[in-house]
C-alpha cells in the first residue's frame, strides 16, 4: 500500500468522522447560542482550524460568518472564506479582546499555554471547545478542560460515536 492511498483513506475517513462531530455542535451548542451570538457579524478564531470542515457546515448551512484559522501549518481549505494565518496558539499574534467566540476542536491537549483563549476572547464571548475522549476517560477529560479557564461555563456533553471517535464539548462565557 502506498502512503498516498493510505493518506487519501484517512482523510476521507477524518473528514467523514469530523463532519458528523461538526453537524452535532452545531446543533447541540452553536444553536443554543441563538440571539447571544450573530455569526454573520462576530468574530470568530478557530484554533487548530485544519482544513476547515467546521467552517464548511457553517457555510453549508447559510452562514457566513468572518473567520480567522490560526494553525501550525498552512492547508488546503475545505471552504473559502475563512482568513487563515499560520501560527501557534500559545502565543497567539491577536491583540486582546479581538474575538466575539473562539473554537478549538481536539486541539486543546496541543496547547501549552491555553490562557491565550480567555485573552483574545472580548468580554461577554464565547469559548467552544472540544476534547478527543471516549467513555471511559470522558469524565477525567472534562475535568482538565474545565480546569484550564476561568471562564463561566454554559453547557458541555459529548458528541460522536462511541464506536468510533468521540469529544467532549465545552461552551463558554467570559463575563457575565
Amino acid at each position: 500500500m502506498n502512503s498516498r492511498f493510505t493518506s487519501e483513506i484517512y482523510s476521507d475517513w477524518m473528514r467523514s468522522t469530523q463532519e458528523k462531530k461538526y453537524k452535532e455542535i452545531f446543533l447541540d451548542f452553536i444553536l443554543t447560542l441563538k440571539g447571544k451570538v450573530d455569526l454573520e457579524k462576530d468574530r470568530i478564531l478557530d484554533i487548530g482550524v485544519g482544513k476547515g470542515w467546521f467552517e464548511k457546515k457553517l457555510h453549508e448551512r447559510g452562514i457566513d460568518a468572518e473567520v480567522v484559522g490560526l494553525d501550525v501549518e498552512r492547508t488546503d481549505m475545505a471552504t473559502e472564506g475563512v482568513k487563515f494565518i499560520v501560527g501557534d496558539g500559545d502565543y497567539m499574534p491577536f491583540k486582546s479582546s479581538s474575538f466575539d467566540m473562539v473554537i478549538s476542536f481536539d486541539t486543546i491537549h496541543l496547547l501549552k499555554n491555553p490562557g491565550e483563549i480567555e485573552r483574545v476572547i472580548k468580554d461577554g464571548g464565547f469559548a467552544l471547545i472540544s476534547t478527543h475522549c471516549n467513555e471511559r476517560n470522558f469524565k477525567e477529560r472534562a475535568q482538565r478542560v474545565k480546569s484550564l479557564f476561568d471562564l463561566k461555563e454554559l453547557k458541555e456533553g459529548l458528541v460522536g460515536d462511541p464506536n468510533d471517535e468521540m469529544s467532549y464539548v465545552v461552551l463558554f462565557k467570559k463575563g457575565p
